[in-house]
C-alpha cells in the first residue's frame, strides 16, 4: 500500500470514525475497492445509530432507473444512483486497484476529452466519474452509472444488494412506472421485488405510476400487479384507470398500512368503504358534501370502518357545521353527540353511545381528516370532556 494513501493503516477506531464522516457516495466508492474494504464499510455502518438512520431506500423503475437514498445524518439531502444502459462499451479499462479507485473520487474529467472513459465498478456496471452532479435547489446529489442493455436488471439488482450490505438496510420502496414496460416485464419486476426470498425481504411499499390515462389493457396490467404485490406498508396509486376498473378485496389481503391514491375521482364511495387499510388518502376525489353526510350517518348508526384514518380531498367545500345541522334536523344522527374543540374551530368530535369517537378535522376547506378511536375505555380516560 503506498505511503501517501494510509487510510487502511489507521487504527480501527479512527478508521470507523472516518467512515462515518464520508458522504454516502464516498463510502460506496471505498467499499468497492476490495472485499476487505466492503467488510470494513459494512461493519462501520452496522452500529445501531447508523443502521436505523436510513429514511428512504427507493428504486424508481422507469425508462430512467434510479436508486434513491436519504439519511438522518444528511437531513433533506437525496442521494441518487442513476442507471442507464448503452449498447456497446469500447475500450473499457481494467479494474483499478484500491488506491486508483479511491483517488478517482476526486479526479475531474480532463479538458478536451471527446469520449468519456468508462470505469468498471462491479460486474457489468460502469461510470465515468465519482464526482456527483449537484442540484442545490432541491438538495440532490446524483451519480450516473451505465450498464449493458441485456443485463441491466441483473446488474442493477447486484448493485442494490451491495448497497443493502453497506448500509445494512433492505430496499424498502419500489416506484414502478408500469406504462413503460410490457405486462410480462411488469409482472417479472413485481415478482422479483415484492416476494420474500431466503436472504432478502420483499419491498414494504409500492407505487404504481402512470404518465397518462389508462387503456383497457393498462387496467389489466394494474389488476395483475395489484394481485401479485405483497406490500404491507404503503400502496400508492398515481394513475387514472378507465371507468371500468374496480377495486378487489384481494388487493388489500396484506392489511396495508396506508393506501394513497393521488387522482381518486374514479374511486366510488362504496369502493372507498371497502379499502382495508389502516390509513386511506384520497386526493382529487369526486366526493361531495352528500358523501360526507353519508359518512357521518354511517358512523352514527354503529358502523365500524376498516380504516383508522381517512384523509379525503372533496370536490367541493364541505361545511361540517352545516352538514351536521342538516342531519340533526332530519333525525339522521340521534345517537350522536357532537363537540367542537375550543382551541381549534375546525376540529369536531362525534361520540357515539357506545363510547367510540370520530375526530373530524377540516383542512383547507375541501380536505377532511376522519380519525376513529374505537377503544371506549381509552376514550373515557384520555378525553373525559367528551363524556360529560
Amino acid at each position: 500500500m503506498p505511503s501517501e494513501f494510509s487510510l487502511f493503516l489507521l487504527p480501527m477506531l479512527v478508521f470507523n470514525r472516518v467512515l462515518k464522516l464520508v458522504t454516502p457516495f464516498e463510502l460506496v466508492a471505498i467499499s468497492l475497492c476490495s472485499k476487505k474494504s466492503k467488510t470494513l464499510c459494512s461493519s462501520a455502518r452496522s452500529q445501531l445509530q447508523c443502521k436505523n438512520s436510513t429514511k428512504e431506500f427507493t428504486l424508481m423503475f422507469s425508462l430512467n432507473k434510479e436508486i434513491r437514498l436519504m439519511f438522518d445524518y444528511y437531513p433533506e439531502v437525496l442521494w441518487i444512483f442513476k442507471i442507464d444502459y448503452f449498447p456497446i462499451i469500447n475500450n473499457i479499462p481494467p479494474r483499478k486497484n484500491v488506491l486508483q479507485k479511491f483517488l478517482s473520487i476526486f479526479q475531474r474529467k480532463r479538458q478536451g476529452t471527446l469520449e468519456p472513459t468508462y470505469t468498471r465498478v462491479m460486474n457489468e456496471l460502469f461510470l465515468t466519474s465519482w464526482i456527483p452532479t449537484e442540484d442545490e435547489s432541491i438538495s440532490e446529489y446524483s451519480l450516473q452509472f451505465y450498464t449493458s442493455n441485456e443485463d441491466h436488471i441483473l446488474n442493477m439488482n447486484l448493485f442494490i444488494s451491495h448497497l443493502s450490505d453497506i448500509f445494512n438496510v433492505s430496499l424498502a420502496n419500489l416506484d414502478l412506472h408500469f406504462q413503460n414496460f410490457t405486462q410480462e416485464d411488469n409482472e417479472r419486476i413485481i415478482d422479483f421485488y415484492c416476494m420474500k426470498r431466503e436472504k432478502r425481504q420483499g419491498i414494504q411499499s409500492l407505487a404504481l405510476t402512470a404518465q397518462y390515462g389508462n387503456t383497457t389493457e393498462g387496467d389489466q396490467v394494474v389488476d395483475s400487479l395489484l394481485r401479485r404485490q405483497h406490500a404491507n406498508n404503503t400502496l400508492k396509486l398515481n394513475m387514472e384507470p378507465t371507468s371500468e376498473f374496480k377495486f378487489k378485496s384481494e388487493y388489500f389481503r396484506n392489511k396495508i398500512r396506508i393506501v394513497d391514491i393521488s387522482l381518486s375521482h374514479w374511486v366510488s364511495f362504496s369502493e372507498f368503504l371497502e379499502i382495508d387499510a389502516i390509513g386511506v388518502i384520497l386526493s382529487n376525489s369526486s366526493f361531495t358534501s352528500n358523501q360526507f353526510k353519508l359518512l357521518v350517518e354511517k358512523w352514527s348508526s354503529g358502523w365500524i370502518p376498516k380504516f383508522k384514518l381517512a384523509i379525503i380531498e372533496f370536490s367541493e367545500t364541505v361545511g361540517i357545521v352545516e352538514c351536521v345541522t342538516e342531519l340533526r334536523t332530519a333525525g339522521g344522527i340521534k345517537n350522536l353527540n357532537v363537540y367542537q374543540e375550543v382551541q381549534n374551530i375546525n376540529r369536531y368530535y362525534l361520540r357515539r353511545m357506545d363510547g367510540r369517537v370520530a375526530e373530524i378535522t377540516l383542512e383547507a376547506e375541501k380536505t377532511i381528516h376522519f380519525h376513529v378511536f374505537l377503544n371506549a375505555e381509552s376514550n373515557r380516560i384520555h378525553s373525559p370532556h367528551l363524556f360529560r
